[in-house]
């Protein structure tokens, strides 16, 4: 299976020349013209010397640069660590320093790394090749590079070794790299071929982020894998479903791929039930995070389509586990029963942490054998970090997280990230950060902090917001007097927990609102931009009805559903489908209510 691993991706560019690869709103791209793109990576690569194991780091906002970029490196054995446009230049540098990469691509401008990384590069033992910088600049071309087309086709390693580096949410001094093997990639491309029946004439409909395992691997690589097209829409919004929805179906879908955040507001403001009607669409599928049982046969029936729940982590490269009403798969609302891999609790009792084993998983994180030795057990089985009830037919019930993660809108937060982040603030003494239930997204940090100096809740986050991806910036920050602390003197995260829910009032809330804010004055606009101020963490005179998000630190689709939510609570209303689609600015949010009121 590995042998045929970079050779059947390699095939898909020759054979499929005319088929769609890649298609969204900022371009169509065949295989042919994506093989042109591949071309050019190849020679950028041997202009840096890159040999087979080399790292690549590439830090994107463009689909078409993420995607041939990654499948370039991955065909010709150079190892690629995909960054999200958004990543910070802090993470990014502590990323450059841990991998020591021959090359590292930016498409906006690469901060000053430093004498002292760059003299880690030019010296590792690995490589003997001069470390390239590269800027995307404005005559690039749709693949982030103008470099000449390379005579030769990619290097088609059939051992097995590194396929790609992975970096979890963790410490930006620290980051944790997850090592995908190019045996685990084929087994898991494999077992998801087979049972969602891929084939050529597939589209799959995948808008998640490309520097996420369930952006990249079920999207352009799955697809690579099969010969067929993925399909883009420019990034979910609530306030344009139905634009987003019409492209699932303009585009022929075969196979839907989201988030539980995201299918939860298509039930919630989705106008229509025919978006999957199409004969092609086959599959509905839920990644990321477990779905409720509720929601699930809510999709299903109201859609009629079969809606899959994916569990899996980055260590396993996409998927473990699955769950849905198909006989093939686990009990709807369990993560389900492992297919291709096998799963156990670890001290063979009822419950307890859920353990994996296969083909699949990682075998280690990249230069930590500490965090590697802690993360596997004994016998070499993957602990997963969740706590789980084994059912009748090897079906495995959450029950919770043995790990502080959190997850929020299928997004992994690790809490040590932002902790670390925040002591970086001259006035914060210590910090510590939990996740706060939540009806929409699962889970959603919130982040309490202890200070030697005055300061507010707006300095902290646009701290933070500098600090790390903006998905991750904590929903509050709160000034606590102290820190609740356990016998052993660390946070005692329970307490934490308890005393951030009261102190915020959202541990079960739709919206993280104040009391003081929803009991403002009267008059609509000004309580409009104080409920916005409130989520977005701003200075209220820095909003106005013309305010959009391009506008607007933190304004981005989750905050925007958490200012529909905040809007409607403040006022005791519900707007329409038909309304939230029409929100692209405040002005529009303060029309909406007054049509309402």
């Amino acid at each position: 299976m590995t042998d045929a691993l970079t050779q059947r991706l390699w095939e898909s560019f020759q054979t499929e020349s005319s088929n769609d690869f890649l298609v969204s709103p900022t371009g169509k791209f065949t295989y042919r013209q994506s093989r042109e793109g591949i071309g050019r990576w190849l020679s950028a690569f041997d202009t840096a010397g890159l040999q087979v194991g080399d790292r690549v780091v590439i830090r994107t906002s463009e689909d078409a640069v993420a995607a041939v970029s990654f499948l370039a490196a991955l065909m010709d054995g150079v190892v690629p660590i995909l960054l999200e446009g958004s990543c910070p230049d802090a993470r990014l540098a502590a990323i450059v320093s841990a991998v020591e990469p021959g090359m590292v691509f930016s498409d906006t401008a690469l901060p000053k790394l430093g004498p002292d990384i760059t003299a880690r590069v030019l010296a590792a033992p690995a490589t003997s090749t001069k470390l390239s910088f590269l800027k995307r600049n404005s005559v690039s071309s749709a693949f982030g590079l103008t470099d000449p087309v390379a005579t030769r086709s990619p290097r088609l390693p059939a051992e097995d070794g590194l396929a790609y580096l992975m970096f979890t949410s963790g410490t930006t001094s620290e980051p944790v790299g997850v090592q995908i093997y190019r045996n685990n990639l084929a087994a898991n491309l494999e077992t998801m071929t087979r049972l969602f029946d891929y084939t050529t004439y597939s589209r799959i409909f995948n808008d998640m982020i490309f520097a996420h395992a369930d952006g990249m691997i079920q999207g352009p690589v799955l697809a690579v894998w099969n010969g067929c097209a993925v399909l883009r829409a420019g990034g979910f919004e609530v306030g344009r479903i139905e634009a987003w929805l019409a492209h699932v179906r303009q585009m022929r879908a075969s196979h839907v791929i989201a988030v539980a955040t995201i299918w939860s507001m298509i039930d919630l403001y989705a106008e229509h039930d025919d978006y999957f009607d199409a004969p092609e669409c086959k599959w509905l599928m839920t990644v990321a995070d477990k779905m409720p049982e509720s929601l699930m046969r809510r999709i299903e029936s109201r859609f009629s389509r079969p809606i899959v729940n994916h569990y899996g982590l980055t260590e396993t490269v996409a998927s473990a586990l699955y769950s849905g009403s198909h006989f093939a798969f686990g009990e709807i609302g369990t993560l389900g029963r492992p297919i291709d891999c096998e799963a156990r609790i670890g001290g063979g009792v009822q419950e307890g942490e859920l353990q994996l084993a296969g083909d699949n998983i990682f075998p280690g994180y990249w230069r930590n054998p500490e965090r590697t030795k802690q993360s596997f057990t004994e016998d070499a089985w993957f602990r997963t970090g969740d706590l789980v009830r084994e059912r009748e037919g090897g079906n495995f019930e959450m029950l919770g997280r043995l790990k502080t993660v959190i997850m929020t809108g299928g997004l992994l937060i690790r809490p040590d990230e932002i902790d670390e982040a925040m002591a970086r603030h001259p006035a914060v003494i210590e910090s510590a950060t939990v996740g706060l239930a939540d009806d929409i997204f699962g889970e959603i940090a919130v982040t309490g902090v202890t200070v030697n100096i005055d300061t507010t809740e707006i300095d902290l986050t646009e701290h933070l917001r500098s600090q790390v991806e903006p998905r991750k910036v904590s929903k509050r920050i709160i000034v606590l007097p102290e820190i609740p602390r356990g016998l052993s003197g660390k946070p005692a995260l329970s307490q934490v927990r308890h005393v951030l829910a009261q102190a915020t009032g959202i541990a079960v809330a739709k919206s993280d609102i104040s009391t003081e804010t929803a009991t403002g004055a009267a008059d609509t606009i000004d309580d409009i931009l104080r409920v916005a101020a409130e989520i977005f963490r701003v200075p209220i005179e820095t909003l106005s009805p013309q305010s959009q998000p391009n506008d607007v630190p933190g304004w981005d689709s989750f905050t925007h559903i958490n200012l529909i939510f905040g809007v409607e609570n403040h006022f005791s209303l519900q707007l329409s489908s038909a309304q939230v689609s029409q929100i692209r600015n405040i002005g529009d949010l303060i029309a909406a209510v007054h049509a309402s009121r």
